[in-house]
């Protein structure tokens, strides 16, 4: 008899057709588990089709979790599935009565025994935290290398890939000091409007909406083979001041310990998974600006603000916006599916 276990099924960019999908899902259902939840927020369109395949997986449970504005999440309502926020939450969700904290860790070593690569496991640990500490509106993991370089291992939004970034450019930031050699257990800023310790990159996060942040370190050995950070942003000045600090170091330690077990150049694998990513994601932008240029005679810089302003509007992310207009340009009308009517 196999030992039941979790499995975590994220999807990204484009699912294949139905049956290229169920030979896929079946390949990587093997053995049977006895939960899966399939990650949707990675997809930039899906249909009604394709969430037919996946609710008839083998295991005894199935569940889906997608972020709110991400292309999957319509479909998922629509045909009246639940749909959790993320992974941890979609586990948790399965459970009566609600897990206390110490039930979802267990959940969450589950999911990360279960992990096939230290990617997904920081995925999890990220996912994790948005669930267990509802103050943190946005969570990543920073990992700077020994050359002192820093990437963004895991997020769970792009807006905390973008926050992380404009600290790295800028060399200052809670996540940039609480990576560095020497830092203390805990860094953080409850109110960013006011904040004089990062005089570029406080006033530039304010600027962008957020409120306060916290970060704290990741570290193993002495000196360091590695160093990070697990970072958590809120929308609201002081909204991390009740976050459980314990539990923030737990999240840190799982994230730590998956990181040690890894060697340096898979370390580097998941950086380069990053950056495809991110590059996938400028490349969609591209082409929907393109398109946006030709067909409403706008400059580059016109047409990527219709395209953020409509994304707002829409409460859609710009990269699932523009991954819809770059696939379906020819049956949309592009002014109607931006929200404002035709100059011409």
């Amino acid at each position: 008899m196999g030992i039941a276990h979790s499995v975590v099924v994220r999807l990204t960019g484009v699912p294949g057709d139905p049956v290229a999908l169920q030979h896929e899902i079946a390949r990587r259902l093997v053995p049977v588990p006895e939960v899966v939840v399939f990650e949707l927020t990675g997809l930039t369109t899906f249909t009604v089709e394709a969430l037919d395949v996946l609710r008839v997986a083998q295991a005894e449970r199935v569940g889906f979790a997608c972020r709110p504005g991400a292309a999957a999440r319509s479909v998922l309502e629509a045909a009246g599935i639940p749909v959790a926020d993320s992974a941890a939450a979609a586990f948790a969700d399965g459970d009566d009565p609600p897990q206390a904290s110490g039930t979802r860790f267990r959940t969450l070593t589950e999911m990360l025994l279960a992990a096939e690569t230290v990617g997904e496991v920081l995925q999890h640990v990220v996912d994790t935290a948005v669930s267990l500490i509802p103050s943190a509106d946005l969570v990543s993991i920073t990992l700077r290398a020994p050359d002192g370089t820093f990437h963004t291992a895991a997020y769970t939004d792009p807006a905390a890939a973008e926050l992380d970034r404009l600290q790295y450019d800028l060399g200052q930031g809670p996540c940039h000091d609480a990576a560095e050699p020497g830092r203390p257990e805990f860094i953080e800023c409850p109110d960013l409007s006011a904040a004089t310790i990062w005089p570029a990159w406080a006033p530039a996060a304010a600027g962008l909406g957020w409120g306060g942040v916290l970060a704290t370190a990741l570290a193993v050995d002495s000196p360091p083979r590695f160093s990070g950070a697990l970072n958590l942003y809120s929308r609201k000045a002081d909204g991390l001041a009740e976050a459980d600090r314990d539990l923030v170091l737990l999240l840190a330690s799982h994230a730590t310990l998956a990181v040690a077990e890894t060697d340096a150049a898979t370390r580097d694998e998941v950086h380069q998974q990053q950056l495809r990513r991110a590059l996938d994601s400028r490349d969609v932008i591209g082409q929907a600006k393109g398109i946006i240029m030709a067909r409403r005679g706008l400059d580059a810089d016109e047409a990527f603000e219709l395209l953020r302003r409509t994304s707002q509007q829409l409460n859609v992310k710009l990269v699932h916006l523009a991954g819809t207009l770059a696939e379906r340009h020819g049956e949309l009308d592009v002014p109607e599916a931006l929200g404002e009517a035709d100059p011409v």
